[in-house]
């Protein structure tokens, strides 16, 4: 399966939806991850309230958007010299840890706009008039901020990506600015109308059972396909373009703030949900792992451990219904 999504084939996106539907059915059946009536989507989360399974629908939808999204991103800005699907399904199978792969949530659907984000700054030159694109990422990052406020944080690092393609330029960082606070002012205005607040708070509560195990076996697998990724990329951006050097640079500073957020939710709220922000980067870095003649083997059996671990967890034990 691995070496299917490795190769040019553009068909194999065909089989995410099953993927995703079958992870949406094993979760319908043995309730593992709650699905919940009322999303949390950060400014706007009076905006939308239905049936349950409208939520799972909806996010089996962004998940799709996303993995796809950030395939193209792979393969339109040359990550390797060939296209590779592999980023597709190493997104849809490591989202399917987090209670967003089953239920809409703001931070979900703030990944389709950092995503969003990430394809302009990637359209970035160094010497070619930039204020469109700059304008475009920091509007995509102030929406998805109005779905998970926390992003608000990362604003300096929103900074830092920009400096690493481009120098500094006054009228770029203003109109980033600018880009930034548009979202912001509409979703304080629906706020203000509503007279909400908001919570910081993801899940109402979560299961030790869930944190310990969840935690420690994505925390151990995805440390080993990155530790093989991280290698096998140190030896390819010895030969590799500046260009890419430096949109790698991009994604390292996204490892950055999503560690940061995921330990913010970890130690303040005791949950691992923010730690989905990692999928976006890893998806891309851990790419690199299948690639290298001697870390490729370990990586895929990893990776196959992943997968059957992803769907056995289902089987093994159910949470406490207070999930």
């Amino acid at each position: 399966m691995i070496r299917l999504f490795l190769e040019n084939r553009i068909g194999v996106l065909l089989i995410l939806p099953f993927y995703i539907g079958f992870y949406l059915f094993l979760n319908s059946q043995f309730p593992y991850y709650k699905v919940v009536g009322e999303a949390n989507l950060g400014f706007w989360s009076d905006a939308l309230n239905g049936p349950l399974w409208i939520y799972q629908l909806l996010s089996g939808f962004f998940i799709l958007f996303n993995a796809v999204g950030l395939n193209w991103i792979f393969n339109s800005h040359e990550f390797l010299d060939k296209n590779s699907y592999i980023v597709s399904l190493l997104y849809v199978v490591t989202m399917s840890f987090y209670h967003s792969f089953y239920s809409l949530d703001g931070l979900l659907v703030a990944q389709t706009f950092i995503i969003l984000m990430l394809s302009q700054f990637f359209l970035l030159k160094q010497n070619s008039d930039g204020r469109r694109n700059v304008f475009n990422a920091f509007f995509f990052a102030g929406v998805a901020a109005t779905f998970h406020p926390l992003m608000l944080l990362s604003l300096p690092v929103l900074f830092g990506m920009i400096l690493i393609i481009r120098p500094f330029v006054f009228r770029e960082i203003f109109l980033g600015v600018c880009g930034f606070l548009v979202p912001l002012t509409y979703a304080l205005v629906f706020l203000w109308f509503n007279n909400s607040g908001l919570d910081f708070k993801i899940l109402d509560s979560a299961s030790n059972f869930q944190l310990q195990t969840d935690f420690i076996v994505t925390f151990v697998f995805f440390g080993i396909l990155l530790a093989l990724g991280t290698f096998s990329l140190r030896t390819r951006m010895q030969k590799s373009s500046i260009r890419l050097k430096k949109q790698i640079q991009i994604i390292w500073l996204m490892v950055f703030i999503a560690i940061v957020f995921g330990l913010i939710d970890f130690l303040y709220f005791h949950q691992i949900e923010r730690f989905s922000l990692l999928m976006i980067p890893l998806s891309i870095l851990l790419t690199y792992s299948f690639l290298h003649k001697s870390y490729g083997i370990i990586a895929s059996i990893v990776f196959y451990l992943t997968i059957i671990y992803s769907i056995v967890k289902f089987f093994i034990v159910l949470p406490s219904p207070d999930l």
